[in-house]
């Protein structure tokens, strides 16, 4: 088997950052900082490598369930990211020393079902393939694109007042601009219900025009997706999107292949190309999936492998261990492509009223679906920590060195960086 190590694990933000973690290099060393908020969404923290608290910052998001979105880009051009927040009703960009380079308020009163006023942001490509933009989803229904001074470039409105947990970008038509997915949703904390709470995936073109607008429970009994992602996964040379409970659409919303029925609830999406130079290889992973049904599959929706015989933890009476978020990383420029899974721990209620300890394991898999490393790592929810199981780990050159880390935050606060041994 290959050999994983933990590079580095000195950066401890003090609480778990569920959605709100994104990395940049906001000092311009060529090193990327670690950035996140806390459940509330009002504290946001930048860390370097060292564990070096670089900046501190209080918002005003007032939220409940640690869903607020972040970015990191340069926006200013000076080499150096800013990081990109909601705050209320506005959308801020700080640089490395707390000092706000641009913000702009978008028209919004309302909040969503967890306190946010802009539940949506997001990076794209919107009117240069060189130039960052960004987009903002706003409670009530509108979504507006920002250009690098936080201009409007463009507003579009009339969707249901409130969205899933993501949003996606990637150019699928070949024109070097982004197009944009997402779930509008009435309520996002409210289950699913086809007379109270209808969800609707959204595909826009870079320009906010509407490509095409399809109820969720078309696909699936639910009000959002989880995961979307945009790519040539069938390998004939256009693009398809993926939906992360196993359903493959064209890119007017009409149904290609679905194995939604072979698993129990996915989550996340990774994918590498397959090694035949044709489509995609695909991996799904279940937030859920006690009985380990988390697959790899062809581009044609072909099962491959899952999980099943993977070494798992046993179920304590405190917890049980679901899998994460998973990624596809390319560890030099000579290896193909492995995909990362680990194990976290579900203790039932969000709010961990107790410290407790627990060793895991992170878990590497070849494009054919064998187990090709484990990595043990020990873990811990605190006390006082809040939980929801959907933490943004990353894949990324941290630490500049040229070649990719995974980048992934513990339960206990600390974020651990993993690398392969060269081979």
């Amino acid at each position: 088997m290959n050999h994983y190590y933990i590079a580095n694990e000195k950066a401890d933000f003090n609480f778990y950052p569920n959605y709100s973690f994104e990395t940049g290099d906001i000092d311009g060393d060529g090193k990327k900082e670690f950035i996140a908020l806390d459940q509330t969404g009002n504290t946001l923290k930048a860390i370097d490598l060292d564990g070096n608290l670089v900046f501190e910052q209080k918002l005003d998001n007032n939220g409940n369930w640690g869903t607020v979105l972040i970015g990191a880009a340069d926006i200013n051009g000076d080499g150096r990211d800013e990081v990109i927040v909601p705050c209320g009703e506005r959308v801020v960009a700080f640089d490395g020393k707390k000092n706000i380079v641009k913000e702009h308020k978008l028209d919004t009163n309302q909040k969503d079902d967890y306190g946010i006023c802009v539940p949506l942001l997001g990076v794209a490509k919107i009117l240069s393939p060189d130039a960052p933009s960004v987009i903002a989803a706003a409670a009530g229904g509108i979504v507006t694109a920002l250009d690098n001074d936080f201009n409007e470039i463009w507003r579009t409105g009339g969707f249901r007042g409130q969205y899933g947990h993501e949003i996606h970008f990637a150019d699928i038509d070949g024109d070097g601009l982004d197009e944009i997915a997402f779930c509008t949703v009435d309520h996002i904390n409210l289950g699913f219900d086809k007379n109270a709470n209808t969800g609707e995936l959204v595909l826009l073109d870079h320009d906010g025009t509407v490509l095409f607008r399809r109820r969720v429970d078309d696909y699936i009994d639910d009000t959002h997706f989880d995961d979307i992602a945009m790519a040539d996964f069938l390998g004939d040379g256009t693009s398809q999107i993926l939906l992360e409970k196993g359903v493959l659409i064209d890119l007017s919303g009409n149904i290609i292949w679905d194995v939604s029925k072979q698993m129990d609830h996915g989550q996340w999406i990774a994918y590498a190309p397959s090694s035949d130079g044709k489509g995609k290889i695909i991996f799904i992973s279940e937030l859920w999936g006690y009985v380990k049904k988390s697959m790899l599959l062809t581009g044609q929706g072909k099962k491959i492998a899952d999980i099943g015989k993977f070494p798992w933890p046993q179920y304590t009476e405190k917890a049980v261990f679901a899998p994460t978020r998973a990624h596809a990383v390319q560890w030099d420029a000579q290896s193909e492509q492995e995909i990362f899974l680990a194990q976290q721990a579900i203790m039932g209620g969000h709010g961990s009223t107790e410290t407790y300890k627990f060793g895991l394991k992170g878990l590497f898999m070849d494009l054919r679906g064998n187990l090709v490393g484990e990595l043990p790592f020990d873990d811990a929810q605190i006390a006082g920590y809040y939980y929801n199981g959907e933490v943004h780990s990353k894949t990324a050159d941290v630490d500049g060195d040229g070649l990719q880390e995974i980048i992934y935050p513990k339960q206990d606060g600390k974020i651990m960086v993993i690398k392969r041994t060269k081979q």
